[in-house]
């Protein structure tokens, strides 16, 4: 029903099309609860796979599962959208009842108004000697101070409608803005499912199949890591770069938003599995991962590893400018950030997203604390979806263009001397 059929709907009986739009709304939320108890089950059977051995088969099925959360949440994303349009059409019509309502009170005061006026013009004399009986005179009084008390009533009446009017005006554009954020937030949830599928279709074809082929595969792409890993370790070795501790900001949280929902700076190995939602799979700095050589010689994990499930908007930790963003699968499939995104903050922080399964933002482009600018994945080498997170301090990281040994390829990425990398939990 558009805006246009609405209103002419409202000429009619505005009462009975509120609530018809209100009926509808309800029905939504009875279809969006339904659709989140399904992606739910898909979720847990996503972290269960999780656990899994890494096998062909294991791998498809994760992969599978993955897609049909995706369809349930563009499906709620899709009733939101519908359940927010209905939502605009009533405030569009209660607005109007407003409207309505001031306009007849204006009347009302109008007409109030010029009575009393008649009736002050009158010397109180005249109207004293004009009455046959006093106790007219009385009357006629009280009637005067009715009518007064009458207009400030009608004066009081009139700012609450006009104050109500406002509210519903400001809901109104709260629910735009949503409503347009949700549009977007719908192309993206559809280009990360197109991602997935070709992600899927591309396993199967370099496998066909094949639990073996698929295993060698594995090992060349941690091969291809551990070597790359090196390269970059040797190239960042080379920068000096002397940090001044005066140009960041103070270590405590809240200096960063979190760069998920729901998440959690705790470890997910210490977390019941229904408090497990976007928590710690790595910490900063010289995990037992890294101390095994997992990142190259005397190097420590970078930044922080969150659980997050492919598709799971990825969020701006603060107001900022895109410095770059890249996909570095495209020079050196499988062997490091893959899709990644580098924003600098006014604060002398930049923050790095990486393994995303989408990108929404372009280098230049302003971002607001909390704004989506992508969606986890499993891009580049990653066992298993999630969001590595890095925090630099912006006069130390820088883009560099790689031509890999490993690859033979350009590859794009930020790199940063050791003393650039902080550790992400000071700030969040």
């Amino acid at each position: 029903m558009t805006i246009v059929a609405v209103l002419l709907l409202w000429q009619q009986g505005s009462a009975d099309v509120i609530d018809d739009l209100k009926s509808e709304i309800e029905q939504k939320n009875a279809e969006i609860q339904k659709l989140n108890e399904e992606a739910e089950k898909y979720r847990a059977e996503v972290e269960a796979k999780q656990q899994e051995a890494q096998t062909l088969k294991a791998e498809i099925s994760r992969v599978n599962n993955s897609i049909g959360k995706l369809q349930r949440d563009i499906a709620i994303t899709e009733r939101t959208v519908e359940r927010t349009e209905l939502e605009i059409k009533t405030l569009t019509l209660e607005i109007l009842e407003k409207e309505r309502a001031i306009n007849k009170l204006r009347r009302g005061l109008a007409g109030l108004i010029q009575v009393l006026f008649e009736q002050s013009e009158r010397p109180l004399f005249v109207s004293l000697v004009g009455n046959r009986f006093l106790s007219d005179f009385f009357t006629q009084l009280d009637y005067v101070a009715m009518l007064e008390d009458r207009i400030l009533g009608s004066l009081d009446n009139l700012r609450v409608l006009k104050s109500d009017r406002e509210s519903k005006k400001t809901a109104a554009e709260k629910k735009q803005q949503e409503l347009a954020s949700l549009k977007n937030s719908l192309g993206g949830k559809k280009a990360v499912q197109e991602s997935i599928r070709n992600e899927r279709n591309n396993l199967l074809s370099v496998t066909r199949n094949e639990e073996k082929r698929y295993q060698t595969l594995l090992k060349e792409q941690e091969e291809k890591r551990a070597k790359l890993e090196d390269e970059i370790q040797a190239i960042e070795d080379t920068i000096r770069i002397t940090v001044d501790p005066s140009s960041l900001p103070p270590k405590r949280a809240g200096i960063l938003e979190a760069p998920l929902p729901e998440l959690s700076v705790a470890s997910c190995w210490q977390m019941g599995s229904a408090d497990s939602k976007n928590c710690v799979t790595q910490f900063f700095g010289y995990t037992s991962f890294a101390r095994a050589g997992g990142y190259g010689a005397k190097k420590g994990h970078n930044g922080v590893d969150f659980r997050a499930p492919i598709g799971t908007p990825v969020l701006a930790a603060e107001n900022g400018t895109v410095s770059a963003a890249g996909d570095t699968d495209l020079g050196c499939r499988g062997a490091s950030y893959g899709k990644w995104i580098l924003i600098a903050h006014p604060n002398g922080l930049s923050t790095l997203y990486t393994h995303l399964s989408n990108i929404s933002v372009a280098a230049g482009q302003d971002v607001l604390r909390g704004s989506t600018i992508g969606h986890s994945g499993k891009t580049g080498y990653a066992t298993g979806p999630h969001l590595h997170f890095t925090v630099f301090a912006t006069q130390a990281v820088q883009i560099e263009s790689i031509r890999s040994k490993v690859c033979g390829r350009l590859m794009t990425l930020p790199i940063a001397p050791v003393n650039g990398y902080l550790d992400p939990l000071d700030y969040l």
